[in-house]
């Protein structure tokens, strides 16, 4: 159980921004552009306090959460050492996380001084492998598209990194709001349909369907919510939610980096590390990570922007609380 004061969370360990930025690439060294991005928002995440009772809907395999709030795994641990459908991924757009092996137990060399009280996904297989970090107290199948299975202002906090990926987003707004206490807060991470002038999509008739295909793996399909920024808060406004505040924390030069990245070698990457004798993956990942680690350092930055003139946001954390 986490320990508490006056119902405030007390905050996780605080890592150097160097320490910190290590612990996300060593778990997700393969995509090292997740990684920043991951840190990114952990970032912004974490001018929010948590107060019990909180939620994370949507939490996945658990790991963004666990690390974010200062857990750190053993170097040899790592999102994709247990993964399946690789041979699928850039054919069919299969979810190579989708999968649980029966002894997945990521080793853990620090616990968090705090967990969450629940957490919510719509794959049964990634809270499988959230359950093994013993981050949350309980985990819940659940499909944001349904009405909360959670009473009336359960939650202080409520948590969601993923509210663009909700196809019913206004009622999943209201829910959000329903399973919210009066005077609690809601903190949404979203990505605006300004991501679209950074990446490689904007050329789709020089470059053809098949080269965005590769690269994008269907990433926009998956996001039937992408708006501007002013639909997002008229959205909030319908709900009965009121803006404390807005952070915008990804910026066009973080999003063009991140369009392509090592996405569409990922899956052989993946396949070839994992096939490897042990010792040599642990080498291999140790000199990656130490790479990665200073080529991508600038990029933790929110402000960063090498446009000449600055771009519109791409992704803007939204601190909300129920309207009376």
């Amino acid at each position: 159980m986490r320990a508490t004061v006056n119902d405030t969370t007390i905050p996780a360990p605080i890592d150097s921004a160097k320490e910190k930025h290590r612990r996300f690439i060593n778990a997700y060294w393969l995509r090292p552009e997740n990684a920043f991005w991951m840190v990114l928002r952990s970032n912004a995440l974490s001018r929010v306090p948590v107060v019990a009772p909180s939620v994370d809907l949507s939490c996945g395999d658990g790991v963004f959460s666990f690390l974010h709030a200062g857990g750190r795994f053993a170097p040899d641990f790592d999102v994709f050492s247990a993964v399946a459908n690789l041979d699928l991924a850039n054919t069919e757009h299969a979810d190579i996380f989708d999968h649980v092996d029966e002894d997945y137990d990521p080793p853990i060399a620090r616990r968090p001084r705090v967990g969450m009280d629940c957490g919510t996904d719509v794959k049964p297989t990634l809270l499988a492998k959230a359950a093994r970090l013993g981050f949350y107290d309980k985990l819940v199948h659940h499909d944001n598209n349904e009405r909360l299975p959670f009473e009336d202002g359960a939650f202080k906090t409520v948590y969601c990194n993923a509210t663009y990926w909700v196809l019913e987003v206004d009622d999943f707004l209201r829910e959000a709001k329903r399973i919210c206490a009066p005077g609690g807060t809601i903190v949404l991470q979203v990505k605006l349909d300004a991501i679209r002038q950074f990446t490689l999509e904007k050329h789709r008739g020089l470059l053809g369907d098949r080269f965005l295909d590769l690269v994008g793996r269907g990433r926009f399909d998956t996001w039937p919510s992408l708006c501007d920024q002013s639909m997002w808060e008229d959205r909030f406004d319908s709900a009965g939610l009121d803006i404390r505040r807005a952070d915008a924390f990804v910026t066009g030069t973080h999003a063009h980096v991140w369009d392509v990245g090592l996405r569409p070698i990922a899956p052989m990457l993946i396949k070839t590390m994992n096939s490897i004798l042990p010792h040599l993956r642990t080498e291999i990942k140790r000199d990656w990570v130490d790479l990665f680690c200073e080529l991508l350092e600038p990029f933790c930055n929110p402000e960063l922007d090498l446009f000449t003139d600055p771009s519109d946001p791409v992704e803007i954390q939204y601190e909300l609380t129920p309207r009376n």
